[in-house]
């Protein structure tokens, strides 16, 4: 139970009590009144206040009568009005495109589903064969081979070092360069890349991520005092001007990194570089090495391959499609479950009656595609790009990464 000068709504998603103190008398806060009793105000001296959203920040109310005074000083005004001016809303986004209405598949006709995976199977025929490049870093050799590192640790190390290898190896490793990890997370890459550049001339890395983090590995190296220049910015990609950011202008290249960027975080990064660099001439973007991750959380109105997808012949409405069956390629007998069939039964080309590896291999077949569409874009602006496994599939399933070269 609640204690009693504690909020008694109770909060399903959070499996407890409202912790907000209470009125003496009352039984809920003024967050959870208007929720709890069903009615549009509460009775305050006799007057009736009712509780309306606040328009700065939508996620919070309070009382109408006292909205003028709350707009002065709400906390989300005041995150808005401390915004730097590399913080422009919505720039990396297309927004002339129209949003196409997810519809879950297990919702879809059959034949929609197969017609769809057709036309994979008619793109993906088109497309060259990937070649498997799994390199390691001399800087890493040491700790890759360290026993005591656990598996997951391991795991993520093999990756890091695959990805600085393809990095120094397509020439993007160089003096006078800033490095921008984006999605950087705990910054364990920018860890590691660190280590590797630290004797180049005049290099900076600028890690970008949405959220703030603990035990973050760049302190590390400031701590080992490392001659780099090291940012970190909190930021939504979608949202970040990267030629208003002061402290990298003076550099002289420009190269993107990311390992597991999830889903339209890639397209955002692809597009914020990309901007950057047309809008702005002297904004030298030599590169970029991205590992791809959860196709299925791509969108459509910021992925880039847009031009790619509708020469294959996919319509927008089908994009949300494709994003749904690139799931199968992690976790490919999530179908059965749609689809009401069992492996044993009889079986046939539709997606329906296929097997788990079947559905595997459709899955991996959309990644690809929409990988190529990246890098259809990406060549279109500029670039020499290639698609590469990176790693075994038993490091991680999400084994492809992207490596784009300009002069």
């Amino acid at each position: 139970m609640a204690e009693e000068n504690h909020c008694m709504y109770f909060v399903k998603r959070k499996k407890r009590y409202c912790r907000m103190t209470v009125k003496k008398g009352k039984q809920y806060c003024g967050e959870h009144q208007e929720s709890s009793l069903m009615i549009a105000g509460v009775e305050e001296d006799g007057v009736r206040d009712k509780r309306v959203r606040c328009p700065i920040d939508p996620t919070h109310t309070c009382y109408e009568s006292k909205l003028p005074k709350h707009l002065k000083v709400c906390n989300a005004k005041r995150l808005i009005d401390s915004q730097p001016s590399f913080i422009v809303k919505g720039i990396n986004v297309n927004q002339t495109h129209e949003v196409p209405r997810h519809v879950p598949l297990s919702k879809l006709n059959q034949l929609v589903i197969d017609v769809v995976i057709d036309k994979v199977k008619a793109a993906y025929g088109k497309l060259p064969q990937f070649p498997k490049a799994v390199l390691q870093h001399e800087i890493l050799a040491n700790k890759v081979n360290d026993e005591s590192c656990g598996r997951a640790i391991k795991k993520h190390l093999l990756q890091n070092s695959s990805l600085l290898s393809h990095l120094e190896q397509a020439g993007l490793a160089q003096d006078d360069t800033c490095f921008i990890e984006f999605g950087a997370g705990k910054g364990k890459l920018t860890y590691w890349l660190g280590q590797m550049i630290k004797d180049k001339k005049s290099s900076c890395i600028l890690l970008v991520d949405r959220s703030s983090h603990r035990h973050k590995s760049d302190n590390k190296l400031k701590n080992e005092q490392s001659p780099l220049a090291i940012r970190r910015i909190r930021a939504d990609i979608a949202d970040l001007k990267l030629n208003d950011i002061t402290e990298i202008q003076e550099f002289d290249r420009k190269v993107g990194i990311a390992k597991h960027l999830c889903g339209s975080a890639t397209d955002l990064a692809i597009s914020c570089l990309v901007r950057a660099m047309q809008n702005k001439p002297n904004c030298n973007v030599t590169g970029l090495v991205i590992a791809f991750c959860c196709h299925h959380r791509c969108e459509y109105v910021s992925y880039v391959g847009k031009q790619y997808l509708e020469q294959c012949g996919f319509t927008s409405n089908e994009f949300t499609i494709l994003c749904s069956i690139a799931s199968w390629a992690t976790c490919g007998s999530s179908l059965n479950k749609v689809s009401g069939q069992n492996d044993s039964e009889d079986k046939s080309a539709s997606a329906k009656n296929s097997t788990s590896s079947d559905r595997e291999n459709i899955g991996r077949k959309v990644k690809s595609l929409l990988n190529w569409g990246r890098l259809e874009f990406l060549k279109n602006v500029g670039f020499r790009a290639n698609l590469v496994y990176y790693t075994t599939t038993d490091v991680s399933l999400e084994n492809m990464c992207i490596i784009a070269t300009r002069n």
